[in-house]
């Protein structure tokens, strides 16, 4: 019998065969978890970024409605900062100044994709508005902190967006995503 025939009736594979194979497995599956995970964070900031504008928008339908931009206490945590603010958009109410026939400008302002607390303000993963909230009235500071280095940080605001934070430009290694209306002292 030739070596030929012989290898033709042999059933199954070798060892080597299979860790071959099983190698080239493991290798394409690593390759596509970190293109699946670089695609979640690309979506996330996604996110953040239309979250951002979308109460951009609300903030301007809620200053030609009051004449003025809420203007929040403050509070103990950034995400306690953000409940306050989002009351105050969603209510009326909390906004450092008396409105009345106040009409809702949005109906929920969107939370941080990662955000897992129920309670407002439990200190958590959280947008942030700019302290102080509103300052006087005429200006206002929002940031979110983003997970990759994308290109709209080249043009955001840049500058404070809270106090002792150490600014919101594209040099920041946490890619702070920061957008605002009017000049504030201290900003």
């Amino acid at each position: 019998m030739s070596a030929l025939s012989e290898r033709s009736e042999s059933k199954g594979f070798t060892l080597v065969e299979l860790l071959v194979v099983i190698s080239i497995i493991a290798i394409l599956t690593t390759i596509g978890l970190v293109l699946f995970s670089s695609a979640q964070k690309s979506a996330r900031d996604a996110k953040r970024i239309a979250d951002l504008n979308a109460v951009r928008n609300a903030l301007e339908l809620f200053y030609n409605q009051t004449g003025k931009y809420p203007m929040s206490a403050g509070h103990a945590t950034w995400s306690g900062h953000w409940a306050n603010f989002s009351q105050c958009l969603e209510t009326g109410t909390g906004c450092g100044f008396t409105i009345s026939n106040y009409s809702p400008v949005i109906a929920k302002v969107p939370q941080d994709p990662l955000r897992k607390a129920s309670d407002p303000f439990a200190d958590d993963k959280t947008y942030y508005p700019g302290y102080p909230t509103g300052c006087d009235g005429q200006s206002y500071r929002l940031a979110a902190y983003l997970e990759t280095n994308s290109q709209v940080l080249q043009t955001d605001l840049d500058g404070s967006f809270y106090h002792n934070n150490g600014g919101c430009d594209e040099t920041s290694s946490d890619y702070r995503y920061c957008i605002g209306e009017g000049t504030c002292s201290g900003w």
